[in-house]
């Protein structure tokens, strides 16, 4: 069953590509939304990905649900395409 908000239970969990590459953490949850602090080195997060986020090139950026594909007890895992 998909969830359709973030919980806290969601902060310090891995975001990874559809592919399964880390592209950085939940660091904050706040009313339904999660914060991600991106990995410095991440070879994962392409521009197309970016793109698709709608992040910049800051450290921290939202995700929306409407991005992910699944959660598990450690990652949430994005989907390939919106």
């Amino acid at each position: 069953m998909a969830r359709t908000n973030f919980t806290d239970d969601d902060r310090n969990k891995d975001v990874v590509t559809a592919d399964g590459t880390r592209i950085g953490t939940v660091h904050d949850v706040n009313d339904g939304r999660a914060t991600v602090d991106r990995d410095n080195d991440s070879d994962g997060l392409t521009d197309k990905l970016k793109d698709m986020l709608g992040w910049g090139d800051d450290d921290s950026n939202e995700l929306r649900d409407e991005h992910v594909d699944s959660y598990d007890d450690d990652r949430i895992r994005l989907r390939r395409r919106v």
